[in-house]
């Protein structure tokens, strides 16, 4: 027996529960602010307004169509990395093969890391040592 379809706002809710927050990318850009808006649910995070553009076109509640819940659930459900694998010859290359590893550490570590720890880092990737 098959379940019934849901509806857009079941789905979007369901993403919004369920959708890892990005410590790196600012809250008021972020998808979870993208779906709440979507739901018609007041974002965490207001945009800022400018004080520079008067004029500027007020915030409008964004439509997502049917097509991109799907798109949205097939990230959520990593769909695309279990259907199209990549091999180790691209994820580990021969030049570096820690260079991704690396890189989803410092995406990690980055937004904990206080005035000292950012300081270190800047100053350990000017000057390397062999």
């Amino acid at each position: 027996m098959a379940t019934p379809p849901r509806t857009i706002q079941t789905r979007l809710t369901h993403l919004l529960k369920h959708w890892p927050v990005d410590k790196v990318r600012p809250a008021s850009v972020s998808v979870q602010a993208y779906l709440q808006a979507a739901l018609g649910q007041k974002p965490e995070v207001e945009p800022k307004k400018s004080k520079a553009d008067p004029d500027a076109v007020p915030f409008r509640q964004p439509v997502i169509s049917e097509s991109s819940a799907n798109a949205l659930q097939a990230l959520l459900e990593d769909r695309f990395s279990r259907r199209y694998p990549m091999s180790n010859k691209i994820r580990y290359p021969a030049s570096d093969p820690e260079h991704y590893d690396n890189v989803v550490r410092e995406f990690e570590e980055a937004p904990d890391r206080d005035f000292f720890g950012r300081i270190k880092a800047r100053l350990g990737g000017l000057f390397r040592f062999s």
